[in-house]
């Protein structure tokens, strides 16, 4: 008798040993196989390419600030943009001013508009514009992350990392926005009463950040 059967008493007893042990060996490494096999085909695994519904988790962050300006007096306004952790699609500035506070009809105040974003990281090209103190004077809209216009879509064909890194801003668009407006007012002739005739404004700069973070799904594709 060898010292196995000696140990486990027969035959047979080493045979259901040495078949246990082989597969409490292969069982474990042929369902981790089964599973990453069974993600690249379903979808699941990062670098597989197939369908996907795409979904954009969306958020604003804004800011304004007013100075009054005087005729030819200028304004330099900062807003400091951290989208933290999400992304950022794009940036809305406005420029704001009414002119209503001068009696009859009458020549209206206006803004010229000029941007500063050497603070900004991914340095968009600056902007600036002219317009009348009717309300909204001036407005631009900077886009930071290309083509984001935060709709969902089902994507084909493509991996998950691929879209992953499509709507990555890179960076992009965090730090000192500096837009800085100059007043030109126009005031009528002096009539009988002079001293209505206004000489200054308010004017508001206003921010809105678009900002988001990507949900991505497998959509099971019908056999």
């Amino acid at each position: 008798m060898s010292g196995l059967e000696k140990l486990f008493g027969s035959q047979r007893a080493i045979t259901i040993l040495v078949v246990s042990v082989v597969f409490a060996i292969v069982f474990p490494a042929y369902f981790s196989f089964m599973a990453a096999n069974s993600d690249a085909v379903g979808g699941g695994s990062s670098g597989a390419k197939g369908m996907w519904q795409v979904d954009f988790i969306q958020d604003n962050i804004t800011s304004d600030e007013t100075m009054n300006l005087g005729d030819e007096e200028q304004g330099d306004y900062f807003f400091e943009l951290d989208a933290g952790d999400m992304m950022i699609g794009f940036v809305e500035i406005t420029v704001s001013c009414n002119d209503n506070d001068e009696p009859g009809p009458g020549a209206t105040d206006s803004v010229d508009v000029a941007t500063d974003f050497s603070g900004v990281e991914g340095t968009p090209d600056d902007e600036s514009g002219s317009g009348s103190c009717n309300g909204d004077a001036v407005s631009f809209t900077i886009q930071i992350t290309p083509d984001w216009d935060g709709s969902s879509y089902i994507a084909d064909g493509v991996s998950k990392d691929d879209i992953e890194t499509q709507w990555n801003d890179g960076g992009n668009g965090s730090g000192e926005w500096l837009t800085s407006v100059i007043l030109d007012v126009n005031t009528p002739t002096p009539g009988p009463i002079p001293d209505l005739l206004d000489d200054s404004e308010d004017v508001t700069v206003s921010w809105r950040a678009a900002v988001y973070s990507l949900e991505i799904t497998a959509v099971a594709e019908e056999l």
